[in-house]
């Protein structure tokens, strides 16, 4: 499997993406709320910004660890358990293939 590189370039200018866009956020909701102090509106949704992030980094994660197990443990495909049953002919093809192990053991 092919490493992957961590590119910082990239990583900062994803940081300083969300952190304009919750800062134009913050000045936006500013004006729903006059009468709080704008710092407060700020950190407000600089706190909320942090919050998505990491509910969005343990969300893949579970999913991507589910998907993981589903296909180690003799799944097809992830996306066919939306569907009631597997692909046409994917049985058959299965039966085939356990047949083939058993007559090559002997």
């Amino acid at each position: 499997m092919k490493s992957r590189k961590f590119n910082n370039a990239m990583t900062s200018k994803v940081a300083l993406a969300t952190v304009l866009l919750s800062c134009l956020a913050g000045i936006a909701g500013s004006q729903l709320a006059p009468h709080v102090p704008l710092y407060l509106v700020l950190l407000y949704s600089a706190g909320g910004a942090v919050v998505v992030f990491f509910t969005l980094v343990l969300a893949s994660i579970a999913t991507l660890t589910v998907s993981q197990f589903i296909l180690r443990n003799g799944g097809t495909d992830v996306q066919w358990f939306w569907f009631q049953a597997e692909p046409q002919g994917l049985v058959q093809l299965r039966a085939q293939a356990r047949d083939a192990r058993a007559h090559a053991g002997k």
